[in-house]
């Protein structure tokens, strides 16, 4: 792992999101965090804190979206995580964010995204790591808030529509109306999980509660048939009807990311029979899929070590063999078919999609897709240091005591 720790430390993100969680200097911070507690290092420690630094000068000098995987709630995410700020207001760094973040969480109508890469969800990811703060209870009440104004019923529950402007250039024709994303990074699995650590922490709890046994009841009636390819399609229509079908396990789109989300969710909430439903989904997601091939790279949102991660933090939780035999399964993928010694970012490459589908590979540093969230990945299967990062991604949730002071 050294020369791929070495080669992320001189690495250099291309603007405009040199500074981002998902692609910069921020998502590199939280890397060499980990690594310096992890091992307890100072140079580590001091590599994080310079690029924290430097991550946070943007929000200054540049200007940046409240989106959170490459605007400013990310950084500040970044910010809170590695740094543990004092909760006294003066003294606290993010405190301002807070504020602008919350005065912008009363728009309405609200009519921007709602997902975790850059809408709704995403924000409430900020506020439950800087939770017990008034702020930031102001900002996930706000959250939730949206949320349900944005519902809409059904007789088998709550769903989040994906606005016509929101959709995919490339699918726009076939869904001039919209239609229901069901993915973890784009979709509805994620607005399930910040609901659940909403619930969880005693935030907006009533409105937050009502909305996920909605939107759980919902999705739950949209699993495909066993001749289906995935449990889970990508995305519905108008009428509930699959559009399209993932492409790929990941935890992006598809059956492990949405299995792991409702796991987490139901053990945050302390439903027992939906976290018997949702471990025999996560159970069945270990083998659904029998083209491994389709994963074509090694980064955490669609590739090798996102699904390594993610089966990990289900042995972890769970104790069952059958997803260390996953994790080590993917893992082993992505260090002999994934790493390529002398190429690319420690031996790592990333395939990316750019606008109009064209398709290229790409020697990629950042914790979304790139080599510092491979290197995440790997830091968490070899030590002993809880990967509390993968909140970013609602992999986990943190959701302090309802009566925290």
């Amino acid at each position: 792992m050294n020369p791929l720790v070495e080669a992320l430390k001189h690495a250099h993100p291309t603007p405009p999101f040199a500074a981002s969680l998902a692609r910069g200097d921020a998502g590199r911070a939280v890397l060499f965090d980990a690594l310096a507690r992890a091992h307890d290092d100072a140079r580590h420690r001091a590599t994080s804190e310079v690029l924290l630094e430097r991550a946070t000068g943007a929000l200054t000098s540049e200007t940046l979206g409240p989106d959170f995987y490459d605007g400013f709630a990310g950084i500040a995410w970044a910010v809170q995580h590695v740094q543990r700020p004092s909760e006294a207001p003066d003294a606290d760094p993010l405190t301002d964010i807070d504020a602008a973040l919350g005065d912008f969480l009363q728009t309405r109508p609200w009519t921007q995204r709602y997902d975790l890469v850059s809408g709704l969800v995403g924000m409430g990811v900020y506020a439950l790591e800087r939770l017990p703060r008034v702020g930031a209870r102001q900002c996930l009440e706000a959250v939730v808030a949206r949320l349900g104004e944005l519902a809409e019923p059904t007789s088998e529950g709550w769903r989040w529509r994906t606005l016509p402007g929101h959709v995919e250039p490339r699918l726009r024709e076939e869904q001039p109306q919209g239609g229901f994303n069901l993915g973890m990074a784009h979709g509805i699995a994620g607005v399930l999980t910040v609901l659940g650590g909403a619930v969880a922490s005693g935030v907006a709890e009533a409105s937050a509660r009502e909305l996920l046994h909605g939107g759980w009841t919902w999705l739950m009636a949209r699993r495909g048939k066993d001749s289906e390819p995935a449990r889970f399609p990508t995305r519905v229509g108008l009428q509930d009807e699959p559009l399209t079908w993932p492409r790929r396990p990941a935890w992006c789109y598809g059956d492990p990311g949405v299995s792991l989300g409702l796991h987490t969710l139901a053990r945050a909430v302390g439903n027992v029979e939906w976290e018997a439903q949702a471990l025999a989904l996560c159970r069945e997601s270990t083998h659904r899929w029998t083209d491994v091939t389709a994963v074509q790279d090694g980064g955490l949102c669609h590739g090798a070590a996102g699904l390594a991660h993610l089966y990990n933090r289900l042995f972890q939780t769970t104790g069952e063999a059958v997803f260390e035999a996953a994790s080590r399964f993917w893992f082993a993928r992505l260090l002999t078919v994934h790493r390529q010694p002398g190429t690319g970012v420690g031996g790592f490459r990333t395939l990316e999609r750019f606008d109009g589908d064209a398709e290229a590979w790409t020697d990629h540093p950042g914790l979304l897709a790139g080599a510092t969230g491979i290197a995440l990945a790997l830091l968490a299967a070899t030590t002993s240091e809880e990967p509390t990062w993968d909140r970013m991604l609602l992999m986990s949730l943190r959701h302090p005591a309802p009566d925290a002071p």
